[in-house]
């Protein structure tokens, strides 16, 4: 007993090994328990029994093997390790189990071989059953044989495969064991029920009595359905969805259940044989004995190889082909001819499709060989033609059959339409394209009127097989012209014929091949052979119950009866022509008398009355009349003098009168052919050819443009007036514009070939810019058809073709007007109407205009020999011979005879230079054959291939360009048909491999998903496979890169099922290529109504299947039954992924602090980045993998689709709360990972993102943390380019996350940060900046503000962008409030306009600004509140003041180094009470006032200010204050780096020293507050000090767009003429009026914007229409530049695209009606007055770039011109305007024009007159501004063309005697002749400048050097200056400068308002003392001229003419930034002694 309880103490996995088999027994058992507990089918517990599973079905004990069969069958089922187990485990079922004596052991055994079939292992089991039919035991083969025939049962033959069971079953029927033979019997009849007849070819052999048995079998089994019963594992789910969606249904129809039986190919159970090995070796010598004996010999040779082996190995049969149809079409002998054809037939037989590339050889020839009239003949020749035609299709041969049916030969004409007939009965309706279709039946109609009786009964019968196959209604239209008796006989063919093939109708979901759900399981028989009733899978989607169809198979026709008819939609309307008295009496019915009286009057003005009064009356008639277009348009023209009428005014109205009819009511042909000639004629009118043309082209749009051109062109032909032909050519080539290429071209061609020739001038010009149009449409192959004219007439034709090259076709505006309600334009037959939207058109093939030459008869057989002659030398010369043929043919026919299959010999010649020239012949073949080159690519590709891998280069780079030629002209389907690609991949070198693998991965990801067929595709997988883990790194680099092109076709799912027959040592491999190509695969979109995709977090628990003991009822339990019980959940699908990660998303480590080092030492990419390349996104990968971040989530993370970003954001939010540590250790990685989503297009996880960031950055600042540098300098940069997004959620979301991380990162880096997103391009961006720097400045005052970045925010005011000038106005304006009248200096030299707009903003904002006294409060020496009133206040702060400050959290209880000193907060209470009792005396009444009951409700909660001044205030000793302060880590060990800290306290120390030594100074930054956060918006002060925390938003002062005045002037721009002149009157009742003008001043642009719409809206009306606009338009335009206050403001932009319009419309003589010369006069006055008017700098920038833009294009010659006179205008008054240009704008613009268009671009233009009048502007202005002018090239690189040429002016201006720096204007040149200075002078300031030389006497000479300055102001001193060095030109200038300001201190007179503050009062300013002081503590003046920046200096050099205020306040700014540089370097006790001498200057100043 002790024996049997001591193995329960082991281990399961050692008592399923004991040696006791009742221990092994308990082991098994056991082991069964734990894998039905195991829900993970990867869990690790399933390895430690996966090497036990075979032991335990081969168990000595039967009793054990029972048990152990049991648990392999749970482990089998459930376990993901199964699968490596099947090899072993079956062996062991094989010869131990299945035939094993119990039978409770034989059916265990045969469930685990089902099983591991369920699993998809049934290769694996297949194979051992087999191999187990040859046991010598015959009880295992009869075993096996059943068990082999229950797997077929249950699963099906897609499953199990028939054909390794088919060789067997020969063997079995003969065995001597009578259990043998009748189980061998059952798979037969088991494998017949499934494929049906393809198996009896198969079993032929066996014995007479066995096939007896079987044929009785077979009888029983006819019209039973086969269905599988079992599905595989992957496909159960999928299978319960669609039984239960089935159980619901109607049972199905008969049709379906026969489409449910797919037919088996007899040929795939067949092995393929290669033929060409077991031919003899002298079968084509003795072919060719002229003895005909011997040749049949050979052939009755071949015929016995192909007839015993009907399935033909792939290989090389070019030659045998060529040999057989040598014999057909050259041998005599009619035997052999019979003979060869049935040769050919079996050998297109058994090579298939891949026959294909011999096909278009053989067919032309068997169709031309049918004349032989002998009847064994043509049957042999239909039954080749009918098999080869299996491998090819209609559209590859229909050429051959083309010409075949116009052949003379009666014969070959019937045979060929029977062999056509035949074809289509095996032709799906989709092969047969419209093209074809029409091809195919003319030819048929053709040969349907022959003589010959045969031929018209074969036509018909081809005929009516082609009107089964497509229909009725897609041929009847083609049959139009075929008599009734003859349209009877294709009835009666029609109704004969029979569609062999099963036709492919319209797409409907068929049923699917489903098991039956109904049936109940029956009970087992002895547990054992039940079929499981599993529901098989639909793999074709969920059923809809479809009524059968009524229409006949291949009909295809719908019911719609509005497209019964196509021709409908082609022809066009006709009607009767009415006679003269029916016209006469309709005319009168409809017209009054007085009108049609009128008409023949012969006073023109009684004509022109009923005219007029016919044209008003017009559109009032009924247009459902019949024929009123006709009766209308010949009352007009056929009561004299109609048409040919001598009066113009008439004439006009009537052709007004005509286009109306031909708008408002229907048109037919007949009306327009009886007056389209006399129209025509009247486009030669003077006065009235615009109005005849117009009525052509309403003509055109009513009935077709090709019809009406037709017309007008023939008739223009016919006139002798060359006017009529001209003018007719201009309207064509106006209406192709309009309506688009809605021709033939073909005729068009000829037409105009013929006015291209023509002897006038006039006719050759239009015929020629024609030609110019058309090139736009058909491209530079148009120039083909007039290769043959005259070298002088091609050139003219040439440069018209170069006017238009790269131009983009105009969109069509007109086209065809349907009344039908879309009744023609809603049939799909209908999509090569001609009336359709030009957006439809095809693209014109040029190629397939042109004629094509056959060379086919030039392709002898001398020529093919002399190509494959032995001698290399004579076959180079007949590649010669060739190369010439196809070169002089140009466009040749496809048709090449036996050429290419002597090509494809020539392909793989031994000589590499044979073979390159026969690659350069094949793609010249493709050139130029054209797309019929696809004929051909069966044939050539092999040849290409086997170039591809030639181990030369230059044939490999050949072989490459002629694929490429081939694919582009021919497609690039062929070239995945045959395996081709596969047979070259199987045995190909390596440089093939590496070659073909890289083409496959450029093409195949671009090519259509269904224009490659996938069987060839799956056949390159296993090649694919091989090749990734090749030997040669080249191949697999290669094959990898080409998995994703397979991928794209396949599918990921077909590609891993294709993986499990891979080594296990090779599928790592091969699957990390699939996964990597994976995530690249096109994004499928979601199902409607789901918003995420699934993604799977947790595996679910699940029930696991297994039997005990007795449990055979529940081991065959159905899957279905599972799914529908809903006690056991199905098994999820086997996963292949890896395990899934149940970890944390985020775990706490301190890897960050190592990623931070490896940062500052440059061992990872600093992220930085513009766009986030792969390396940045690798990086991060790597990092997360390394933190250890959840597995799952970095997945998800990195996932191509967007919802998984989505799910990301989602998991973090949720973990969140509860691991907030772990996300601070990981901040640095999310953080990135978001920048990586900031540049995503979706908005959707942008904003998701955004709400992210708001929870964590209010966690970062509920627990304090500070940013570390690397985390701060990863996320804000890219954070502020979203600053700028278009959508507002996203701009919100930005600003408050910005807005928190000041709280949590030093201020000022946000602040430089966001100085860098000035920069950007986006002008929203630069805004939304702009607003933040306003709110930083506003919020910690002007110390985070340096001087240089105010200059920057006031560049800004120049932006073109409204919303920018806005922003940076209100910006400069809180700097002045906080800085004074300072902001002058710090901003630096603006333009007027800019410092207009500043100034007008400041006083504007002052008036809004309410002053608050400062607060006197008495600070107590100790005590401060608790944390909890702290936080309140602020609170209350926030909530009253409304900045917009975020609130602060409650500090912790120990608090922290940045909280606030108790002084601190006082003070902040105190201003608060302020501001509350302010706003109680502001409380508003009224009607408008606020509900005081409402707001105490509100505030009811609320902790008030006043509440917390009652409370004490608590003793606390502060004294530890003044210790040493101690870096503590945080909870989460974190530490905040010592040196940054150390700064932070030696900053707050120089703070409160600031504040202590200096009350009355600047409050900057208060101490004791953080760096980083700041809880009140602290301003700098200007004594008085003063707290301005009141101070409204400036965004509600400034004003705002009115609306209802935007809405006028956006109605200038109204196609309505009457709303625009409405508009245009009340804006010029505004703009006459002075007083009312300045409304319109912030319009300005918008108004312009708005004229130029309207411009262009008249550009595309009639003149006529355009004039009544024009009128009131210019003249509100003169009003407005006339105006004393408008226009000097427009930006560049708006300036050019002003100059453009106006100077277009005097260049256009679109506006030649009438006196044109006023409308000139006018526009040439507002383009003078736009000229004085706008500022001069963005004028002379706008005409720069308006010429740079306009010179490449093709304007009008008079544009350029204009705009030229425009630019020397500005050029002459450049001397006396120089003050107000921009030279720095100015050149950069001249050099961005050189850039654009450089000298050498012109020396190819007929004029370079724009390049020599840009060079006159710099020319001028370095005149103007001399050396000077190189100041100005900041921007403009030193090897521009625009700095030579500067330099080599200024050069020449010294040759010339011009001094440098000095102007050349006259006046100018006159001051220098007065300036000379005598020696005497030149003496006097000799002497004066050694005096200042020396150090002693140096201020008595500057002060010399003043008073000689003032006595003779006319001498320049820079003269005597020019040798010294610029320290010394400094230092003269500041004490020349010091001296006047002592001067001016001295007078009385007021200092400008743009001075310096501290200039106003009459003593000596502080500043200046300082200065002096600071100049004495350096060393002296050298020192102090030396550190002052050039730039300071320059504005004094640069212009003489300067304000003397602004040159102190220049000085001053100079001083003040000097001592700003000098204090950051001084010490605290130092810069106390400074300010306390400072301090007492400045009241010793005010006492004065």
């Amino acid at each position: 007993m002790a024996e049997d309880t001591e193995y329960k103490k082991l281990p399961v996995e050692e008592r399923c090994v004991h040696k006791l088999w009742k221990a092994r027994v308990d082991g098994y058992e056991e082991a069964a328990k734990i894998f039905r507990e195991l829900d993970d089918e990867k869990s690790p517990e399933w390895s430690k029994f996966a090497g036990l599973i075979k032991k335990m079905v081969v168990d000595s004990n039967a009793l054990a093997q029972e048990k152990g069969l049991e648990a392999a069958l749970i482990f089998v089922e459930n376990s993901g390790l199964a699968g490596r187990t099947v090899g072993d485990v079956m062996t062991g079922i094989v010869q131990k189990c299945i035939a094993a004596p119990k039978t409770k052991t034989k059916e265990l055994s045969v469930q685990v071989a089902l099983m591991y079939v369920e699993i998809e292992k049934q290769d694996a089991v297949v194979e051992e059953l087999v191999k187990g039919m040859e046991a010598k035991n015959p009880k295992i083969v009869s075993a096996c044989v059943a068990a082999t025939t229950l797997a077929l049962r249950e699963f099906g033959h897609k499953v199990i495969g028939v054909k390794p069971l088919i060789k067997k079953l020969a063997p079995l029927m003969s065995d001597r064991d009578k259990a043998v033979r009748d189980e061998g019997k059952q798979l037969a009849v088991e494998i017949y029920r499934w494929i049906g007849a393809a198996m009896k070819a198969q079993i032929s052999t066996l014995p007479q009595v066995t096939l007896k048995e079987l044929e009785d079998e077979f009888d029983k089994l006819k019209g039973e359905r086969v269905e599988p019963s079992r599905y595989l594992k992957s496909q159960q789910e999928k299978q319960a969805k669609i039984a239960d969606a089935a159980a619901t249904e109607d049972a199905y129809n008969e049709e379906d259940g026969e489409a449910g039986v797919e037919e088996i190919d007899p040929m795939d159970l067949l092995d393929p044989v290669d033929i060409l090995s077991k031919m003899p070796k002298d079968f084509y010598d003795k072919l060719e004995e002229k003895k005909w004996t011997l040749r049949k010999e050979s052939l009755e040779v071949l015929e016995k190889l192909l007839t015993d082996h009907p399935k033909l190995e792939n290989g090389e049969y070019g030659t045998l082909v060529s040999a057989l149809k040598k014999v057909i079409t050259k041998d005599s002998n009619v035997v052999l001819v019979a003979m060869a054809g049935k040769c050919l037939a079996l050998l297109a037989k058994g090579l298939a499709k891949r026959f294909s590339n011999y096909a278009s050889a053989c067919v032309p020839s068997l169709l031309e060989k049918f004349k032989e009239k002998k009847p064994n003949v043509v049957t042999a020749l239909r039954e080749a033609i009918d098999s080869i035609y299996a491998s090819t299709s209609l559209e590859a041969q229909q050429e051959s059959i083309v010409e075949s049916l116009a052949n003379k030969n009666p014969s070959v004409k019937s045979e060929t339409a029977l062999f056509l007939a035949r074809a289509l009965t095996r032709t799906q309706p989709t092969a047969l394209n419209k093209k074809l279709l029409k091809l195919l039946t003319t030819s048929l109609v053709k040969t349907l009127n022959e003589p010959d009786p045969t031929v018209r009964d074969s036509s018909a019968e081809a005929l009516g097989t082609l009107m089964k196959l497509m229909g009725d209604k897609a041929v009847t239209p083609l049959l139009a012209d075929v008599d009734p008796l003859k349209m009877a006989k294709i009835k009666e063919c029609h109704d004969k014929a029979e569609i062999k093939i099963k036709v492919a109708g319209p797409k409907k979901e068929a049923r699917p091949a489903s098991a039956p759900t109904a049936k109940a399981a029956a009970p087992a028989k002895g547990g054992s052979l039940d079929p499981k009733p599993v529901t098989r899978p639909a793999t074709t989607g969920a059923r809809k119950v479809l009524k059968k169809p009524a229409a006949v198979v291949g009909g295809g026709a719908t019911s719609n009866p509005a497209a019964a008819s196509k021709a409908g939609g082609k022809t066009l309307a006709t009607e009767r022509e009415l006679t003269p008295e029916d016209l006469q009496e309709k005319s009168e019915e409809i017209l009054p008398a007085e009108v049609l009286n009128g008409l023949v009057d012969s006073n023109w003005k009684n004509r022109l009355a009923a005219v007029e009064q016919l044209l008003g009356e017009i559109t009032g008639f009924d247009a459902k009349q019949a024929g009123i277009s006709q009766i209308l348009i010949r009352t007009i023209s056929g009561r004299k003098p109609g048409l040919k009428e001598m009066n113009f005014q008439v004439l006009k109205f009537k052709l007004d009168i005509i286009r109306s009819v031909a708008e408002n009511y229907p048109l037919t042909t007949t009306t327009v052919d009886l007056v389209i000639n006399e129209i025509t004629e009247k486009l030669a009118d003077a006065k009235n050819g615009a109005a005849a043309a117009d009525v052509l082209s309403a003509f055109a749009e009513a009935t077709k443009l090709e019809y009406v051109v037709g017309k007008v062109l023939s008739f223009a032909f016919e006139q002798k007036s060359p006017k009529v032909q001209s003018e007719a050519f201009n309207w064509v080539g106006k209406s192709i514009t309009e309506f688009g290429f809605q021709l033939q071209p073909k005729t068009l061609i000829e037409d105009v070939r013929k006015g291209v020739q023509s002897t006038n001038p006039t006719v050759r010009a239009s015929a020629i810019q024609i030609v110019g149009t058309m090139s736009m449409y058909m491209g530079k192959a148009l120039m083909m058809f007039f290769d043959s004219e005259k070298p002088a007439l091609k050139s003219q034709i040439q440069v018209e073709f170069d006017k238009n090259v790269g131009e983009k076709p105009p969109k069509p505006v007109r086209g065809v007007q349907r009344s039908s309600g879309g009744t023609a334009g809603n049939s799909p037959d209908n999509e090569d109407d001609d009336g359709g939207a030009a957006g439809e058109e095809e693209p014109i093939n040029i190629a397939d205009l042109l004629p094509r030459v056959d060379i086919a008869p030039q392709i002898t057989e001398a020529l093919l020999k002399e190509m494959s002659d032995k001698d290399w030398k004579t076959r180079n010369e007949g590649l010669t011979k060739l190369q010439a043929i196809i070169s002089e043919a140009r466009l040749i026919k496809p048709s090449i005879g036996d050429l290419a299959p002597a090509l494809a010999h020539r392909l793989v010649d031994s000589n590499a230079k044979i073979a390159q020239t026969t690659l350069a012949i094949c793609e010249q073949l493709a050139t130029a054959m054209g797309a019929g080159c696809r004929n051909h690519v069966r044939t050539l590709f092999p040849g290409f291939l086997h170039a591809l891998g030639d181990n030369k280069s230059f044939v490999r780079a050949a072989a490459l360009n002629c694929i490429n030629s081939f694919g582009e002209k021919g497609g690039y389907k062929e070239f995945f048909e045959s395996e081709m690609i596969a047979d070259a991949l199987k045995g190909g070198s390596p440089a093939l491999k590496t070659e073909l693998w890289a083409w496959l991965a450029e093409k195949l990801p671009g090519l259509p998903p269904k224009s490659v067929s996938k069987e060839d595709l799956h056949s390159m997988v296993p090649h694919l496979y091989a090749h990734i883990c090749d030997r040669n790194a080249d191949v697999r680099k290669n094959a990898n890169e080409a998995v994703l092109g397979i991928m794209i076709h396949l599918g990921f799912d077909a590609m891993s099922r294709a993986l499990e027959k891979q080594k296990p040592a090779s599928k790592k491999d091969i699957l990390a290529a699939l996964e990597k190509a994976r995530p690249n695969l096109p994004v499928k979109p979601l199902p409607k109504g789901k918003q995420q995709a699934p993604i799977p977090e947790e595996p679910k628990p699940k029930t696991v299947r297994g039997g005990g003991a007795g449990s055979a009822p529940g081991i065959q339990k159905s899957a279905s039954a599972r799914a529908a019980g809903g006690q056991d959940k199905p098994a999820p699908a086997r996963k292949k992924d890896e395990d899934i990660d149940t970890s944390p998303l985020l775990c706490v480590n301190t890897a960050k602090n190592q990623r931070l080092l490896d940062e500052q030492k440059m061992k990872v990419l600093k992220w930085t980045f513009v766009t986030p390349r792969e390396e940045f996104t690798e990086l991060l990968r790597d990092q997360m993998m390394t933190a250890n971040v959840n597995k799952a989530l970095i997945a998800n993370m990195f996932h191509d689709d967007f919802r998984y970003h989505l799910k990301v954001i989602e998991q973090l939010s949720e973990d969140l709360a509860g691991n907030s540590r772990a996300l601070v250790c990981n901040l640095d990685l999310i953080l990135k990972w978001l920048t990586l989503r900031f540049y995503d297009t979706n908005p959707s996880v942008l904003i998701k993102g955004l709400e992210y960031l708001v929870q964590v950055f209010q966690m970062l600042i509920d627990e304090e943390y500070i940013l570390a540098e690397n985390e701060g300098s990863c996320f804000v940069p890219h954070l502020l380019l979203k600053i700028g997004d278009p959508k507002d959620a996203v701009r919100n979301g930005v600003r408050r996350v910005l807005r928190q991380v000041i709280l949590v990162f030093p201020f000022i880096k946000v602040f430089g940060y966001v100085m860098e997103g000035l920069k950007s391009k986006n002008a929203r961006q630069r805004t939304e900046c702009l607003d933040e720097l306003t709110f930083l400045i506003e919020s910690y005052g002007m110390n985070i503000c340096p001087q240089a970045a105010v200059r920057e925010i006031a560049r800004q005011i120049s932006d073109r962008d409204n919303s920018v000038r806005n922003a940076a106005l209100n910006c400069i304006v809180q700097v002045f409030f906080l800085s004074g009248e300072k902001t002058y200096k710090m901003i630096g030299h603006l333009n007027e306009k800019d410092l207009s707009m500043l100034d007008e903003r400041i006083k504007r904002a002052k008036k809004t600004k309410k002053p608050t006294p400062p607060p006197s409060v008495d600070v107590p020496a100790s005590g401060r509140p608790a944390a909890p009133q702290q936080h309140d206040s602020i609170e209350i702060e926030d909530a009253e003041v409304g900045n917009g400050c975020d609130e602060l959290p409650p500090p912790d209880e120990d608090g922290t180094f940045d909280q606030a000193p108790s002084s601190q907060l006082l003070l902040l209470q105190q201003q608060l009470q302020q501001l509350q009792q302010q706003a109680q005396q502001q409380k508003p009444s009224g009607p408008f006032g606020l509900d005081s009951q409402v707001i105490s409700e509100i505030e009811r909660d609320w902790v008030r200010v006043d509440q917390l001044e009652q409370k004490p205030l608590l003793n606390v000793d502060i004294s530890s204050l003044d210790e040493p302060i101690k870096v503590r880590p945080t909870r989460a060990g974190i530490h905040y780096p010592q040196e940054k800290f150390d700064r932070l306290i030696s900053r707050q120390h120089y703070m409160q020293q600031t504040l202590t030594t200096s009350p009355s100074s600047t409050a900057g930054m208060t101490s004791g507050v953080s760096p980083y956060r700041s809880p009140m918006r602290m301003q700098h002060q200007q004594a008085p000090q003063q707290l301005e925390n009141n101070i409204p938003n400036l965004a509600d002062v400034l004003p705002k767009h009115d609306p209802q005045l935007v809405k006028v002037i956006k109605g200038v721009s109204s196609t309505d003429t009457l709303k625009a002149r409405a508009s245009i009157n009340e804006l010029a009742a505004i703009i006459e009026a002075p007083e009312k003008q300045a409304v319109l001043r912030d319009y300005e642009e918008i108004f312009i914007q708005n004229v130029l719409a309207q411009f262009k809206n008249l550009s595309q009306i009639p003149s006529a229409q355009s004039v009544v606009v024009y009128q009131p338009l210019l003249s509100i335009l003169y009003t407005f530049f006339h105006a004393n206050i408008l226009g000097k403001t427009l930006s560049v932009a708006c300036i050019k695209n002003l100059m453009s319009a106006l100077l277009n419309l005097m260049a256009d003589p679109k506006l030649a009606v009438g006196d044109d010369s006023q409308y000139n006069k006018v526009i040439n006055g507002i383009c003078l007055k736009v000229l004085d008017k706008v500022d001069f700098t963005n004028l002379n920038c706008a005409l720069i770039r308006l010429l740079r833009e306009t010179c490449p294009e093709a304007k009008l010659p008079k544009f350029t011109d204009l705009l030229m006179k425009c630019i020397w205008r500005n050029v002459k008054m450049l001397p006396e305007r120089s003050n107000e240009l921009n030279y720095d704008a100015v050149i950069l613009e001249v050099h961005e024009f050189m850039l654009a268009l450089p000298s050498t671009w012109w020396q190819n233009r007929p004029s370079d007159t724009p390049m020599r009048t840009i060079k006159t502007i710099l020319h001028n202005m370095a005149k103007v501004k001399g050396n000077a002018i190189l100041q100005h090239l900041n921007q403009i690189p030193t090897h521009s063309e625009l700095h030579t040429y500067l330099i080599r002016i200024l050069k020449n201006f010294q040759k010339d005697g011009s001094a440098a720096g000095i102007a050349a204007s006259p006046q100018r040149a006159k001051e220098i002749a007065s300036k000379r200075i005598s020696h005497q002078t030149h003496d006097t300031v000799s002497q004066i400048f050694k005096l200042i030389s020396d150090k002693d006497t140096k201020q008595q000479g500057l002060q010399k050097l003043y008073d000689f300055k003032q006595q003779n102001p006319d001498i320049d001193l820079s003269t005597f200056l020019q040798g010294s060095s610029a320290p010394f030109h400094k230092y003269i200038e500041e004490g020349l400068a010091e001296i006047e300001r002592n001067q001016i201190a001295g007078s009385t007179q007021a200092p400008d308002n743009r001075t310096d503050v501290n200039y106003q009062n009459n003593g000596p300013d502080p500043d200046f003392w300082m200065d002096r002081l600071q100049f004495h503590m350096t060393g002296g003046a050298a020192k102090l001229a030396s550190a002052r920046s050039v730039d300071d200096g320059s504005h004094m050099l640069d212009n003489k003419v300067v304000d003397e205020n602004l040159c102190l306040n220049g000085m001053n700014a100079q001083k003040a930034s000097l001592i700003k540089r000098e204090k950051r370097d001084m010490s605290p006790n130092r810069l106390q002694h400074l300010q306390a001498k400072l301090a007492q200057i400045k009241k010793e100043n005010h006492a004065q």
